[in-house]
């Protein structure tokens, strides 16, 4: 069935939870705002000095490529799905799973986070350059200007977002008033000179320093909550902030880099702009570098809290879940405001405990930047990664209203994150990796009643598809022989033992489906009866944190017809199960059914392995075993099978505390003089580590097999079907008698398409 989602319903609930911004109001003011922050007037100036002016502009291309194809990505993304609160982290966590969402939402919240005291320091920097009696108090200042924005955050965003428009007007006459007075100093030999970078610039490290430059567009994806239509306003918005940004600091780049020497770019980035306003207005530059680097501070306070809001919503981490709770009719994050208000201040002593340099700079604020580089990297990495999978997955669901995209401009975001986060600092980009690893696995480990519907199923299905059709094409070989298994169970709820041995005997090497067959007169209601039954069996999976197995239900009138039927149709393309595990007729009235069912299997030329003596065992699946695993030949129809099996089977972490012996039981010593070369060739051959043993006994078989192996841990024994179905029903019996009080046995008849010795 095709479920077609409704957009407006993502539009009302934003409505109704948020503040219904429009596109200027709720994605290009913030944006322009965070993106015309303190490296603007604070930095751009060093790094043109030291980078020369067509490095710097190799580092705006670089910046400006990985953000608009992030800003593609999202624009595809978000005008696919209904966008609620959370914004960037909402996009990853339906797209690639709460995996990646939740690592990324924090890693996202993080670099908003560290970005909030990295404009503040910047701040404290401009006001101590511009007025230093004051830089003794330069933490002080950082500090009391994170309180006081944190408080107005706290407010709620109406109060925030009215500051931002009358910061926005005093930023555009302090950026006019910068660019003013570079001008009347333009000058070719000036451009000439700063053209090449100085010798000894680290272009990664001042690339670092750039990047949180034009990082703005979170801020505006991460007001989805609050936008009336989230998925127009959020892909006009971005592209809108990223083309008006860029080309602002290109301007800046060429005017003051052909404008004034690189030695007073360098040591005095930030005076050379208020020095050379026209006309003595530098005080307009202090007002646009205090409303650049307040502006960016206040949209993140704004911004970051909605992203742990929207992960605490999802229960992502259970620890969060107070954060959750907003206020008032806006659902503010107050709690969370409060967390990140904790996290900026801490940052700001970190960072600000240095003081400034003897030139007035803020080495902290450098090192911050860095920092919050890495994790701006890996955030648009992995939005990127989620636009390409979406895209490349070929989801019919993947049907945005964003036309301008394609999954290779998503392809070269990721890739481009990766590369510039490794070049910056290899260590640095490491542990980022490895930390936004370690969460992903922490929530992966969780496992979650509520799917998200995201795309990982569409690119998985792309996958498989593709791999379904390469494998049909690749002939099959001993070489290749894997372990697709079906499990037939009757009483699953007692039974279980049954899939926990499949998958330690597969081992991550196949395929294990669990199959309940309900004999009953089929009626209408069928469907809903096999509904219920595969419910349960999954419940039963889960409650023994059987987790490799695929559960199935068949209901049927005639079991033999049924399982003649499934076993035939249980398959997708070359993917066809090949072992067949049930239990062992442990009554008579049981044998003539397993004889008819192992007839139907040996008919579909599928192997049997069936399972004797394990119910007193079922308490002890989960515990070490220590001893020995028998492995009984008495013929070469069955060794491979057992041979690999019981070598799987030992290799599990529970039974690795076992070894394997291959015994084989003859009459004289002159047959044990063959068999002994026999087995250790055959041992040799098959690379698998067991011990042999050749037993000289005139004693029957089954005597000697209950003295030699009553203190093993588990059994395997080959069993050949005769012709006769009266012969069949003896050797069952005798099989009793033989295994009767014994350990656990897998009784073992293969099909013969297992060759150890491949």
């Amino acid at each position: 069935m095709l479920t077609v989602r409704n957009n407006q319903e993502g539009k009302q609930t934003a409505a109704d939870s948020g503040h219904n911004f429009g596109t200027f109001y709720g994605v290009v003011l913030p944006s322009i705002l965070t993106m015309l922050g303190a490296i603007m007037f604070l930095r751009i100036n060093y790094i043109t000095g030291r980078a020369g002016i067509l490095y710097s502009l190799i580092i705006l291309a670089i910046s400006l490529s990985i953000v608009m194809a992030t800003a593609l990505s999202i624009s595809a993304i978000s005008s696919n799905t209904p966008v609620k609160g959370g914004g960037v982290y909402f996009l990853i966590s339906r797209t690639l799973g709460p995996g990646f969402g939740g690592s990324i939402g924090v890693t996202l919240f993080l670099a908003q986070g560290i970005s909030i005291p990295f404009n503040i320091l910047g701040f404290a920097e401009a006001v101590c350059s511009d007025f230093p009696a004051l830089a003794p108090g330069y933490l002080f200042i950082a500090l009391g200007t994170g309180v006081l924005l944190g408080m107005i955050t706290f407010t709620g965003a109406d109060l925030a977002m009215k500051f931002q428009v009358l910061i926005f007007f005093a930023l555009a006459i302090g950026i006019l008033t910068m660019y003013a007075g570079a001008v009347p100093h333009l000058a070719p030999e000036t451009f000439q000179a700063n053209f090449e970078p100085v010798k000894g610039a680290v272009f990664g490290r001042l690339f670092a320093v750039f990047f949180p430059a034009v990082t703005g567009i979170m801020a505006g994806v991460n007001m989805s909550g609050d936008l009336k239509d989230p998925s127009k306003s959020i892909p006009r918005g971005i592209i809108i902030t990223i083309l008006l940004g860029g080309t602002l600091y290109l301007l800046e780049f060429l005017l003051y880099g052909a404008a004034f020497p690189r030695d007073e770019l360098m040591q005095n980035p930030y005076k050379v702009i208020v020095e050379n306003a026209p006309f003595g207005t530098g005080f307009l530059i202090t007002l646009g570098v205090i409303a650049a680097t307040i502006s960016t501070a206040l949209g993140l306070f704004v911004c970051a809290p909605r992203v742990l809001q929207a992960l605490a919503k999802d229960s992502i981490f259970p620890q969060l879940s107070a954060l959750a709770e907003g206020h008032g009719v806006h659902n503010e994050p107050r709690r969370a405001t409060l967390l990140l208000l904790a996290i900026v201040i801490a940052v700001l002593l970190w960072g600000g405990l240095e003081g400034l340099s003897p030139t007035g700079i803020s080495t902290g604020m450098n090192m911050v930047a860095e920092i919050a580089s890495m994790c701006f990297l890996l955030t648009y990495a992995m939005v990127n990664l989620a636009a390409f999978v979406e895209s490349y997955g070929a989801n019919p669901s993947f049907r945005p209203r964003f036309r301008f995209f394609h999954w290779s401009v998503a392809m070269y975001g990721f890739i481009a994150c990766i590369l510039v986060a490794f070049y910056i600092d290899v260590f640095a980009a490491s542990v980022a990796l490895v930390i936004a690893w370690c969460l992903f696995i922490h929530i992966k480990r969780r496992r979650y009643k509520v799917a998200f519907g995201d795309a990982r199923r569409g690119f998985l299905y792309s996958r498989i598809r593709m791999n379904l059709h390469r494998l049909a094409q690749t002939p099959p070989d001993p070489k290749n022989w894997r372990p697709t298994m079906v499990v037939l169970s009757s009483r699953p709820e007692q039974q279980f033992y049954m899939p926990c041995f499949a998958t330690m005997m597969e081992s991550a090497r196949g395929i294990i489906s669990m199959v309940q067959f309900v004999e009953c007169q089929v009626d209408r209601d069928a469907f809903a009866m096999r509904d219920q039954y595969r419910k349960r069996l999954a419940e039963i999976l889960e409650q023994h944190e059987i987790y490799n197995v695929f559960p199935e239900v068949v209901v049927c009138r005639d079991f033999d017809k049924a399982l003649y039927v499934f076993l035939q149709s249980h398959l997708v393309g070359p993917l066809k199960p090949n072992i067949v595990m049930m239990g062992f007729p442990d009554n008579e009235d049981r044998i003539d059914r397993n004889i008819r069912n192992i007839r139907i299997i040996q008919t579909l030329h599928m192997s049997c392995v069936m399972m004797h003596n394990f119910e007193p065992y079922r308490r002890l699946l989960r515990r070490v075993v220590r001893g020995r695993v028998d492995i009984w030949w008495r013929g070469t129809n069955n060794i491979s099978l057992m041979l690999i099996l019981a070598n799987l089977l030992v290799n599990d972490p529970l039974w690795q505390g076992t070894t394997l012996r291959l015994l084989r039981a003859v009459r004289t010593e002159q047959e044990a003089e063959e068999q002994r070369g026999e087995l250790a060739h055959l041992v040799e051959s098959a690379r698998i580590k067991a011990e042999t043993q050749v037993l000289v006994r005139e004693e029957p078989y089954y005597l000697v097999l209950r003295r030699e192996s009553a203190d093993a841990s588990a059994i395997f024994i080959g069993l050949s079907p005769p012709d006769s179905d009266e012969v069949f029903r003896k050797i069952f019996l005798h099989f009793n008698i033989m295994l009767e009080g014994m350990p656990p046995a897998f009784v073992v008849t293969s099909s013969g398409g297992a060759d150890l010795r491949a």
